[in-house]
């Protein structure tokens, strides 16, 4: 059953179309409906239609939509070479769809890797290694953060130079050009060459020609959050037929930080002459004060485009605004409202701004017997042991893949030294040669000693066995084949003993487990398919939250496409929601506000605020005011819960007082237990590379800066810290 405005929007035929969908406002249902009407009432052919979304999830669950509509089971479909339906994938996932039929037009062999956030920062940092720079001056995360960026904004190696305004900056071009040029030789793309690369292919006439015949209406979801280079890429491929049908809702877009721009979504009827705009503004999932609350916040943003959401469900409850006077008492609070709330913990989420502030709400949630569960934390593929079985099995795939062979060809143990493996992967790049084959000539490699020549023929001989094995067996049997040829099970036990290594164990068998979903295809077509799915997992794909018995944490970005009948919000305070390194622009000021409206929006039935009024930050207790975004909700929507504070001030007697006032009433003053200081400082009177002088760590060198925060290296041992310009006990040198 559609409403009258999704029913316009199922009903438009050609030409581009904006569906604005409002936060729980049926987007899905809506994408679905359109996409099976041009198929069953228009004729259109299912093949003709591509559907891009930004999660695998999303990917999934709109398949399997449509396989109801269309008669079709999707349970083990292959997406891209189903006939008689649409290519239904993520951003990422049909770019590498694209990279293999068409690669090789770009000089890349169609047996490339992708390499993982791990396997990019050991590559960087050893080009950083060989050019001799201190990565405590040129921190790899920080270039790896810039490469990303100039990646999302189109810009490869060679135009780098275009951005290049500092010292930093030239660093990173020159790293950049040697990271290019590694990838190109090991034949790999990392995360962010697949769109890359994927645009670079849509420059060849040939090639832009070939997906223009074929794709004739093409469908982008959560178009909000698309960056420079998916924008480009869309409309390289819309631009012949012009059918382009794009879903998303501008006061959802949260991923600035990442790469997405906003504007793609404000400007799409200037991008796009003749576009019709259907707006989706009923919700269906939460309260009228929820989403009346909600309503009032976002609007409080310039940048965004004219909508209302609104309701049919209950009144409900108003938002409750809790204030506590410390982030441990906030902490307190917040367990005290979930265990007084319904016992079905699955109901409950609490969101919070930035993972630091997990760690004091799970002290109080472990000190309460209350189960939770963190989603962000480490996931299932980065675990070592299931990282090293598949860097046997990418290496199986693509001998060129030096990055793989780096980290398994001393595990388990071969008695290669570490300085023995550089100098053979010297002699790898030197001949511009799979290591299969260098290893031929081990035996005159003078710089190697006996044990490591052994070591390494051992290795190659093993490798040969193993991709021959390949040939006839699953991905499954193949895996089983590496633990056991490695003896990597005893490698475990020895290196993490019997507890320890129990678990790891598990993991291997259930990653085996998940590798028998590919029995019954070609081996090498198999492997090839089980090496992509695992490389285009993200985040957004973890276990789905709500299901079990636990509150779910997590932060405001994780939660978003999300919903829980009972939301707390924590930390809404002046510096961390809205985040310190916001404060100096309006723009990202509006999208704090975006994500507060995400977070509001999460919840069902009730939501919680809370803040803390003194906050101990980067060695300091610092006395945030109330989140500016608190004072936009009318005062209509909210309840200020009173809290009892007992023996809070030393153990005499209590008091109450209201959340949320100005700071004008009395508090009772604390026992001197700790000194309190807030220092002042001007962020902006710091720059790049200036020497400081901290009062616990001594001197050090500003190394990176985002807005008022700074990367720091100390001297000693110490290390880089991060820290708030503005309040950290720090003043210039000399």
């Amino acid at each position: 059953m559609l409403n009258p405005s999704q029913q316009q929007a199922v009903d438009h035929l050609t030409g581009p179309l904006l569906i604005l969908a409002g936060a729980g406002a049926g987007k899905t249902h809506t994408l679905t409906e359109r996409i099976a009407t041009l198929i069953q009432e228009r004729g259109v052919a299912p093949e003709s239609i591509l559907a891009v979304t930004f999660t695998n999830k999303a990917a999934k669950e709109m398949r399997e939509r449509l396989g109801k509509k269309l008669g079709r089971d999707t349970t083990n479909m292959n997406p891209y070479r189903s006939a008689g339906f649409p290519l239904v994938g993520t951003f990422h996932s049909v770019g590498i769809f694209f990279l293999r039929s068409f690669i090789e037009y770009i000089g890349y062999d169609p047996k490339f890797v992708i390499y993982d956030e791990d396997d990019k920062l050991r590559l960087i940092k050893s080009l950083i290694r060989a050019r001799n720079l201190d990565e405590k001056e040129i921190a790899p995360r920080a270039v790896i953060g810039a490469i990303s960026q100039a990646k999302n904004q189109g810009l490869t190696a060679a135009k780098y130079d275009t951005i290049v305004n500092n010292y930093f900056g030239s660093m990173v071009r020159d790293i950049y050009l040697d990271y290019e040029k590694a990838l190109r030789e090991n034949n790999a793309l990392d995360f962010d060459d697949i769109l890359l690369r994927t645009y670079d292919l849509l420059q060849i006439p040939e090639v832009l020609e070939r997906l223009h015949n074929r794709y004739e209406y093409i469908f982008v979801d959560e178009y909000q959050d698309t960056n420079d280079i998916q924008y480009k890429t869309i409309k390289l491929l819309a631009e012949k037929h012009r059918n382009l049908s794009v879903v998303g809702d501008d006061w959802q877009g949260i991923y600035g930080w990442r790469g997405a721009n906003i504007k793609n979504i404000l400007s799409f009827q200037k991008d796009f002459p003749g576009a019709v705009v259907v707006k989706l503004e009923q919700n269906y999932r939460s309260t009228k004060t929820i989403i009346a609350g909600a309503n009032a916040v976002i609007k409080c943003n310039k940048e965004a485009l004219d909508k209302t959401l609104w309701t049919d469900n209950e009144e409900g409850g108003k938002i409750l605004l809790i204030e506590a006077l410390s982030e441990k008492q906030e902490a307190e609070l917040i367990v005290k409202e979930i265990k007084e709330g319904t016992s079905d913990l699955s109901k409950w989420a609490v969101l919070y701004r930035t993972n630091s502030q997990s760690r004091l709400i799970e002290e109080a949630l472990i000190r309460a017997g209350i189960q939770y569960k963190i989603y962000g934390g480490m996931r299932f593929y980065e675990r070592k042991e299931v990282k090293d079985i598949l860097a046997y099995m990418r290496l199986i795939f693509n001998p060129s893949d030096t990055m793989s062979l780096r980290r398994i060809i001393n595990v388990p143990s071969r008695k290669i030294g570490e300085k023995s493996v550089e100098t053979f992967l010297e002699y790898v790049h030197n001949f511009r040669a799979p290591f299969s084959e260098v290893t031929e000539g081990i035996d005159e490699m003078d710089e190697l000693t006996p044990q490591a020549r052994r070591g390494i023929a051992g290795f190659s001989a093993l490798y040969g066995e193993l991709v021959q094995y390949l040939q006839k067996h699953s991905i499954k049997e193949m895996m089983e084949e590496v633990i056991k040829k490695t003896q990597y099970i005893d490698y475990l036990r020895h290196e993490y003993g019997e507890s320890e290594s129990e678990s790891k164990e598990e993991n291997l068998k259930e990653f085996a487990n998940m590798a028998s979903r590919y029995d019954g295809m070609d081996p090498r077509e198999a492997l090839m398919m089980f090496l992509e799915d695992i490389a285009l997992i993200t985040d957004s794909d973890r276990d789905e939250p709500g299901q079990d018995n636990f509150v779910s944490m997590m932060t405001i970005h994780s939660a978003k496409g999300l919903e829980f009948e009972n939301v707390i919000i924590a930390g809404a305070e002046e510096g961390l929601f809205p985040h310190s390194r916001t404060l100096m622009e309006p723009r990202e000021i509006e999208e704090e506000r975006r994500l507060m409206y995400v977070a509001m929006t999460r919840a069902k039935r009730t939501l919680t605020i809370t803040r803390a009024r003194e906050r101990y930050n980067f060695g300091n207790y610092s006395a945030n005011p109330a989140s500016r975004f608190l004072k936009e909700i009318p005062e209509e929507y909210i309840e200020r819960k009173e809290i009892e504070v007992k023996n809070f001030f030393g153990g005499f007697g209590s008091t109450t007082y209201p959340t949320f006032d100005t700071p004008s009433h009395e508090v009772p003053e604390k026992p001197a237990e700790k000194k309190r200081s807030v220092t002042s400082n001007d962020p902006s009177a710091f720059s790049l590379g200036e020497r400081i002088r901290h009062v616990e760590f001594g001197a050090g060198t500003i190394v990176s800066m985002a807005g008022p925060i700074a990367e720091i290296a100390f001297g000693g041992g110490k290390g880089i810290k991060k820290m708030h310009l503005g309040i950290a006990p720090i003043e210039k040198e000399g």
